[in-house]
């Protein structure tokens, strides 16, 4: 990477980490603030990251060397949108590329669950962003963790409204072809009035709307 790209990737850097910090900070300071305050801040915050998101696939467009470089970083502002990844610190070491501190974050969470500091639901919840974070990150995975991996997936989608949203019609009215990713490992995660669909092989993010 040039010098001038590798200054562009860390000013991208210091200002993800920023908007993520503000994320941190709201869910440490919410019960100081009222429901107005803090879902105002928190959708100013997303707008930005939004933004942010913009910014990024703009530089990257047409330009291989930064897309391949910044595509992580892509992905991690994209599940913070989402909120298909809700642990602003889990969220920063993803987008940094950072493997043995995402390591290290899944074994105090597995620590602090031992230690009732962490609920069953969130612990699950953050352990899950963790291991997605780190196989993304291309990090090989126990079977125990792809097993996990599955079972909590299984969880998310079966906790999904029947309401018409059907992934084949979906897929294909992106203009994708289902038998390519038949061989693709397919995640959905449910964030408000969006679905993001994540194929681990080819490390895409799609949001549709619901239906």
């Amino acid at each position: 990477m040039s010098d001038e790209n590798e200054m562009l990737r860390e000013n991208l850097e210091a200002q993800l980490e920023r908007l993520v910090q503000q994320l941190s900070d709201l869910e440490e300071c919410r019960s100081d603030m009222t429901d107005d305050e803090y879902n105002e801040s928190k959708e100013d915050t997303v707008e930005q990251l939004k933004e942010f998101n913009d910014r990024l696939n703009k530089i990257t467009a047409g330009d291989m060397t930064i897309h391949d470089n910044l595509s992580i970083m892509r992905l991690a502002t994209s599940a913070a949108i989402t909120k298909a990844f809700q642990t602003p610190s889990i969220i920063k070491m993803f987008a940094k590329n950072e493997p043995n501190a995402l390591k290290d974050k899944r074994n105090q969470i597995e620590r602090n669950m031992k230690l009732g500091k962490l609920s069953l639901e969130m612990g699950n919840r953050q352990k899950l962003e963790v291991l997605t974070a780190l196989r993304h990150l291309g990090c090989e995975l126990t079977d125990s963790d792809k097993i996990f991996i599955r079972e909590e997936t299984s969880k998310l989608q079966s906790s999904m409204p029947s309401n018409g949203f059907n992934i084949s019609d979906s897929l294909n009215g992106f203009g994708m072809k289902l038998p390519l990713f038949q061989s693709y490992k397919l995640f959905i995660y449910k964030c408000d009035n969006y679905y993001l669909l994540v194929i681990s092989k080819v490390r895409i993010f799609m949001t549709l709307k619901t239906l």
